[in-house]
């Protein structure tokens, strides 16, 4: 399949799965409008029949008929019954709430004639809204994901309602109605399934793209490689550089290396997927980006460069999301603006247009002044010149920074070689040294001395007589009278005053007496005299070697003072590069460029305020519904969202609303997406967003609680049946973009290009230093993340006080609730009210929430808990998706499953649902249920338990 015929039917996969969503809406309102999304007169059923009055078909008809002049989607209608609904309000605003438990679509019909006879409703496809039979007939999440829809709706009724009903209309005069202050009819009714509020916005924008993707050769700005919205569907994010500067902060903390890593990636991609657990500062990942774009925007203009549309549009999966980051959003500034609130119709009229008119009052009533403008930019330009001379700076430090290692290196090489040479001479000298060690006798040897006695020696061994001696020797002999006593004399005589001299040494010298000793004496002498030589000679060269040794330390010495100058040099020099380093050290400078670049911003939207005064005015307009701004809007968008979001750089809004504030589906309008809490979102929620987005920045948890589909497993087998096999794509093709696919392809794992096999989180950028939960709490979380989390939340650890809590209870289950668990729960409760905690408190520093993965407990517990303390806010007491984005200072957990026969699979079946819930809790953690059987159940009930028991406290919940 080519890839422009995949995306098309990646499309209509879509359009398909909210084509299920409607037919499976909790309730539909009805209507006074001159459609009416409910009919119920003349509409009978008669076995399995329906029967309709031709007025009605007509009237159903001519809708569809409209739609398709209108060029629109098919009109879309269902029959259901027994007709079940809640009245809300009174008088004017009095509404009527039906609550279907099923939907069987008849849309078919109006393509066909109108048959007196009537239309058999077991041959057309139906849909069991699960919401509703969890909320009237009680059922459990596993039964209502496990309803069989296959089998034809006789059987799903069967098997549901737990009776024999031979017809449809059996069953709606035999089915029991539920118990509650519900209104009840035994009669069928129509409704208009293509109107569900919650989908409306994102239809219409998938319908808009669907039919773009229709049009031959479209020229769509989106349809490129490098789009976001492409490389959402089909894009690998690249790693991030390390050597990427960015300008500007918001005035929050430092971003940390991980954060940082975001920033960097986002300075050169145009799609980065963030991977935020719990409480690791992502909420700080955007308002630095936002600080970024603003300080870009400002830059050029005091630079002169063209303007352009810096619009950053921030969503969230939920209204509880968008306000905490709103708050995150106020900045002290004299016109209070920066951020436009967005969202439905009812936020529109109460935030938004009252915020755009205090605007324009603002700019009407205050005057340009050319010097406060002109001030406001050699301020920003300081503040600009101030980092770039830093960066300067250390370009030239880091410059000499090489000279110095270089020369570092060259000085350490030249002191290894001194080493070695003083090492060889040492070497050398010790072993002389001990060579004159050996011959120490001879230091003070008085070798003048002997050196005259060898002489008188030699000669008087001359004079002996000998018998080798001449003729002529021997008769001079005779002559003199030459006898060897003389000769002794003699030598004696010759030599005593040398003797004397050797007296007082170490060396004292005998004179011979006869030839014998004289013999003896000359090899003496001879010998000594030759050793004192020896003394002499290695003397001196000892003593060469000593000079040279120390003429080398010396030399070492003055090496080694350069090197510490010079290593002293270097550590002055910081170990990290600036690229490592530069958003910490200098925060306070891309602080101050922030705030002047957003002053200078604030002179510019008064020195153009008229333009910004149109561009607000028809901006407002177009919210409340004029026609005539929404064309100008249209042709002239670029110019306006430019002078909006000189004064409101930002709008935020949930997902479903984005549409109310961009109602125009306008590649590239927005400049920076910012997106929070994907990992909850569904994959074609997202799509809408970026294809207006030139940028964007996805970030989630996917090990957070997945997204809510509502449909029956047989329900998503048949989506998958049809919505993928039958058109032609493959397994794969489901598991990357079906949004019944949650654990494969939410929103998060789109972004970061995940695989589509499970397990596979794709290349996210993760943040993995944690700030919020204490460390006990969090140390449950932290195994579910690769490489765990960085921990740098304080430990207020008392020694009364532990961080985690379980109390057992034996449990019992009456109508799907555990009434023993919520008398625990409120025990616990009355417990924390007297230990500081609070159930009204306006910030969450002390606030208890109350929690269960199961529907009906959930509800049990805030109808008991608000009745005991009226001012405990139902906002505080839910599901665990209620909590999803949240956090509270004690969380209280009621697991409700408690006998063996429970699965506890609903639990188990993914560590997402614990670990969103214990990572709640900031300072306490409170788990009540059976502790027993959670921890048998295996799993991560187990492994929490066991937690629990290691870091906390069990305790065992006594009956009063």
């Amino acid at each position: 399949m080519l890839e422009s015929e995949k995306l098309l039917q990646i499309v209509k996969a879509w359009l398909s799965y909210i084509r299920l969503e409607e037919l499976t809406q909790a309730e539909v309102e009805r209507s006074s409008d001159i459609y009416s999304k409910v009919v119920d007169k003349g509409v009978q059923l008669v076995g399995n029949k329906l029967l309709l009055d031709s007025e009605v078909f007509t009237q159903f008809q001519q809708q569809q008929q409209a739609a398709t002049r209108g060029n629109k989607n098919d009109v879309q209608v269902a029959v259901a019954f027994p007709q079940i609904y809640i009245i809300n309000g009174k008088g004017k605003d009095q509404k009527l709430k039906y609550l279907p438990l099923f939907t069987i679509d008849i849309s078919p019909i109006l393509k066909g004639n109108y048959r007196k006879t009537g239309w058999d409703l077991t041959e057309y496809e139906f849909q069991p809204v699960n919401v509703n039979l969890m909320r009237l007939y009680g059922l459990e999440e596993e039964q209502a994901e496990s309803l069989i829809v296959a089998s034809g709706i006789l059987k799903f009724l069967e098997d549901t309602f737990k009776g024999r009903f031979p017809t449809l209309r059996d069953f709606l005069e035999l089915v029991d109605f539920p118990e509650g202050n519900y209104k009840t009819s035994r009669q069928p009714y129509l409704l208009r399934c293509d109107f569900t509020p919650y989908n409306a916005l994102l239809k219409q924008d998938i319908q808009e793209i669907f039919k773009e993707l229709q049009q031959p050769d479209s020229k769509a700005e989106w349809l490129t490689e490098t789009h976001p919205a492409m490389q959402y569907l089909y894009g690998q994010p690249q790693l991030p550089r390390d050597k990427v500067r960015f300008w500007g902060a918001f005035p929050s903390h430092a971003p940390d290396e991980f954060q940082a890593s975001v920033l960097k990636h986002a300075q050169e991609n145009l799609l980065t997927a963030v991977c935020g657990p719990p409480g690791n500062g992502k909420t700080e990942v955007f308002l630095h980006l936002i600080a970024q774009q603003i300080v870009n925007r400002a830059l050029r203009l005091v630079h002169d460069e063209d303007d352009v549309n810096n619009l950053i549009f921030f969503v969230g999966a939920n209204n509880s999301t968008v306000k905490k980051f709103q708050q995150r959003l106020t900045i002290n500034s004299s016109a209070q603006q920066f951020y436009l609130p967005g969202g439905n119709q009812t936020n529109i009229r109460k935030e938004t247009l009252p915020k755009l008119q205090l605007t324009q009052d603002w700019l009407r009533n205050t005057e340009f002044n050319q010097d406060s403008w002109q001030q406001a930019k050699l301020e920003l330009l300081q503040a600009e010149s101030e980092i770039q001379q830093l960066i300067e700076q250390d370009r030239l430090n880091t410059a000499q920074k090489v000279i110095d290692i270089e020369r570092r290196s060259q000085i350490d090489v030249e002191i290894q070689s001194l080493n070695n040479e003083i090492a060889a001479k040492s070497s050398e000298l010790q072993a002389l040294t001990e060579q004159l060690s050996s011959l120490a006798a001879y230091e003070n040897f008085p070798i003048d001395a002997y050196e005259q006695i060898q002489i008188a020696l030699f000669q008087a061994e001359r004079e002996l007589p000998k018998d080798s001696d001449s003729i002529t020797k021997r008769a001079l002999d005779w002559l003199n009278a030459t006898t060897d006593k003389r000769i002794f004399q003699r030598l004696a005589n010759r030599i005593n005053a040398a003797v004397l001299n050797t007296l007082a040494t170490a060396h004292p010298f005998q004179i011979p007496i006869d030839p014998s000793s004289l013999t003896t004496a000359i090899t003496s002498v001879h010998q000594k005299i030759d050793l004192s030589r020896q003394w002499r000679n290695l003397n001196l060269e000892v003593t060469e070697i000593q000079n040279q040794v120390a003429a080398l330390t010396n030399e070492l010495e003055l090496k080694q003072a350069q090197q510490q100058q010079i290593q002293e040099q270097l550590d002055t020099y910081p170990a990290a590069d600036l690229y490592s380093r530069f958003y910490r050290d200098y925060h306070h400078l891309q602080l101050e460029l922030f705030q002047c670049a957003w002053a200078f911003l604030l002179q510019e939207t008064l020195r153009r305020k008229d333009s910004v005064m149109r561009a607000l005015e028809t901006y407002g307009s177009v919210l409340a519904g004029d026609g005539e701004a929404f064309l100008k809007l249209s042709t002239d968008s670029d110019a306006i969202y430019r002078d909006l979001s000189l004064i409101f750089p930002v709008i935020t809004s949930t997902l479903q609303s984005m549409r109310n504030m961009l109602p125009i589906l306008q590649p590239n309008i927005i400049k920076l997406a910012l997106v929070d809490e994907a990992g909850t979102t569904l994959v074609h929620q997202l799509f809408p967003l970026l294809v207006r987005s030139q940028q964007a920045v996805v970030a989630g948890d996917p090990q957070q609680i997945e997204p809510i589909v509502n449909m029956s497993d047989d329900t998503i087998k048949q989506y998958f049946k049809t919505a993928f096999l039958e058109r032609g794509m493959r397994n794969e093709d489901y598991y990357r973009y079906a949004p019944t696919a949650k654990y494969t392809a939410t929103a998060y794992h789109r972004a970061a290009g995940a695989s589509g096999t499970e397990g596979d989180l794709g290349n996210g950028i993760i943040l993995s230093n944690h700030y919020r939960c204490t460390p006990d709490i969090i140390l449950f979380c932290s195994p579910n993340y690769p490489g765990g989390l960085q921990i740098l939340s304080h430990d207020h650890r008392t020694a009364t006080e532990p961080h985690l809590l379980a109390y057992h209870v034996e449990g019992s289950h009456t109508h799907n609730t555990n009434p023993e668990e919520i008398d625990a729960v409120e025990a616990v409760i009355t417990s924390l009210l007297k230990h500081g905690y609070s159930i009204s408190s306006d910030d969450n520093s002390k606030t208890i929430g109350v929690m269960s993965p199961f529907l009906q407990q959930a509800n049990a517990l805030k109808y008991r808990l608000s009745t005991r303390w009226r001012n405990f806010s139902w906002e505080d007491i839910g599901t665990v998706h209620n909590f999803q984005g949240g956090e509270k200072a004690a969380i209280i957990f009621s697991a409700y499953q408690c006998h063996q026969e429970h699965s506890f699979w609903f639990l188990n079946r993914k560590p997402n649902l614990l670990n969103t819930a214990v990572s709640r809790a900031k300072k306490l953690f409170v788990l009540v249920g059976n502790v027993r059987e959670l921890e048998l159940a295996g799993g991560e009930t187990k492994r929490l338990v066991e937690h629990i028991r290691q870091h906390g406290e069990i305790r065992t919940y006594n009956l009063p």
